[in-house]
């Protein structure tokens, strides 16, 4: 899918590299991740998951095969410049969250560890802060409605995981991850997050 979205729309390579690395990262994570404490049982949070993370790839290929106009390049100089920085600083945001879970990493929600640190201190979920940032970009050069529909329907799925990631974390580290949600920000950063010490924990990543 990776490969194809490339070469089918060049143009949103830069836009959707985040979600390409996180495929590689997560391909190459299966090897040496720890084994899941406990996993999401919800067939509905599966399919969540699974749309949140492919689903806007399926969109492209298909607008690119059949409704190439639903991609069109804004011709405002300034919306593409502003969408191009927008999507370098998710790119690395994205690719420093991914790295840090990469022993932990899965497309349905499971619980492994628990990590406070490095993007974590920031946000408890900056993968998808990078990604809000990365599509905030996209849309921004390709502004047409199908693909803010399509962008609509993305930021839902990843509300909804979320919920799903938080609540299975909250049943395996009741006491750690109330403490961390309390100080921490969902997708922003708060101002006890640059005062706080990073929590020690015998806990480490999870996704």
């Amino acid at each position: 899918m990776a490969v194809l979205t490339v070469v089918r729309a060049p143009a949103l390579t830069l836009f959707l590299l985040p979600g390409i690395v996180h495929m590689l990262v997560a391909a190459g994570s299966f090897l040496v991740r720890d084994q899941p404490r406990r996993r999401e049982q919800n067939p509905f949070a599966r399919i969540v998951a699974y749309l949140g993370g492919f689903g806007l790839y399926g969109f492209v290929q298909y607008a690119s095969l059949f409704r190439p106009e639903w991609l069109a390049l804004t011709s405002n100089a300034g919306l593409g410049l502003a969408g191009f920085g927008s999507a370098l600083i998710g790119i690395f945001m994205q690719i420093w969250a991914v790295w840090h879970l990469r022993f932990a990493f899965a497309t349905e929600p499971a619980v492994r560890r628990l990590v406070t640190t490095g993007p974590y201190r920031l946000a408890r979920h900056p993968i998808y802060s990078g990604g809000c940032l990365c599509y905030l970009g996209l849309i921004l050069s390709h502004p047409t409605w199908p693909l803010a529909v399509a962008l609509a329907g993305w930021a839902v799925c990843i509300g909804l995981r979320m919920r799903f990631e938080e609540a299975i974390m909250m049943q395996v580290f009741p006491e750690d991850y109330s403490e961390y949600r309390r100080r921490v920000g969902a997708l922003v950063p708060w101002p006890a997050a640059f005062s706080a010490k990073p929590a020690a924990s015998a806990a480490g990543l999870y996704r």
